[in-house]
């Protein structure tokens, strides 16, 4: 499922816990996701010195090494690698803030503990809860009970994933620290398919940003920011396929975000919608003078917009 996120439903059958004791003041530690940054993570980790621990120890997951998914104690918020952990997060989201009173190695016991999920057919899935973009859809997905299960625990959550200030899960019926040693978990198809929704848009934009159609230079909610009103404006036109909408975001880079709104192109749009014709095969029909003529009109709002006396050739929606 990799780099698309992952949660489990509701449905379990069947759980292992118990119930520890607790350290008298909560820990705040990090849950890094090293796979975002394999290069950078844990060479700044073992350059700082710190302790950490790989939450996929034991499992065949382990082999990724320093694709990881580590957790680490935080004992100085200003120290200079958390700074660049919080540079990391905001250029490609990989960091959550953890306050629990239980120790490092049974809170990575825990997490481990729902990791993997079934998804049918003898196949498991690894879960990406741990992907800051995920958290919130998560915790839908799973519903009360296993959400409960899961802050077992922890006090308190804090992610910024897609949003731009940070968000905070309260553990407020916090009654003792349970650890789940191990926990049988299940998506059913509605979950697969709230899933592959959420992960869509993010797959899309790091598949273009890998091919250099979009800057990877900028960080993460600006690109995210520029990229989904696109992506709506794909499903707004009832393109159904992601390969499609690909296609369909690829053009509103090209030619502009509003190259729809040409009489041609919204007339063309509109009559496919209808017909469900592919939007690929659609838009082939074309002319090459339409394009022209959108490209003209393009270029003349960029120069309007332009300062007095400026010229670029830098053409940006």
């Amino acid at each position: 499922m990799e780099p698309e996120p992952g949660c489990c439903s509701g449905h379990s059958v069947s759980v292992k816990m118990n119930v520890k004791k607790t350290v008298s003041r909560p820990r705040l530690m990090g849950l890094v996701d090293a796979a975002a940054w394999p290069q950078q993570v844990e060479p700044l980790l073992q350059q700082a010195g710190v302790t950490y621990r790989s939450v996929y120890s034991g499992l065949p997951e382990e082999d990724l090494g320093s694709a990881s998914l580590f957790l680490v104690p935080i004992d100085d918020t200003k120290a200079g690698w958390v700074s660049e952990l919080d540079r990391l997060d905001l250029h490609m989201p990989c960091l959550s803030l953890v306050w629990s009173r239980v120790e490092i190695d049974l809170l990575a016991m825990h997490l481990r503990a729902f990791l993997i999920a079934d998804i049918g057919d003898g196949m498991t899935a690894l879960v990406r809860f741990f992907d800051p973009r995920n958290i919130d859809v998560m915790l839908r997905v799973w519903g009360t009970p296993i959400s409960r299960m899961f802050m077992g625990p922890i006090e308190r959550w804090m992610y910024r994933g897609r949003h731009l200030q940070w968000q905070r899960i309260q553990n407020d019926s916090l009654t003792g620290a349970r650890i789940c040693q191990s926990i049988l978990l299940s998506l059913d198809q509605a979950d697969i398919n709230t899933l592959a929704d959420h992960a869509e848009p993010d797959a899309i934009l790091a598949a273009m940003i890998e091919d250099g159609e979009i800057d990877g230079k900028r960080p993460y909610l600006e690109r995210f920011a520029d990229f989904i009103p696109r992506y709506r404006q794909a499903l707004h036109w009832g393109i159904e396929e992601p390969a499609e909408r690909k296609i369909f975001c690829q053009h509103t880079y090209l030619y502009g975000a509003g190259f729809d709104r040409h009489r041609y192109i919204h007339a063309l749009l509109s009559q496919r919608k209808v017909t469900d014709e592919p939007f690929s095969t659609a838009i082939y029909r074309v002319p090459a003078a339409i394009w022209r003529e959108i490209t003209a009109a393009r270029s003349a709002a960029v120069s309007c917009r332009e300062p007095a006396g400026r010229v670029t050739n830098d053409v940006r929606d």
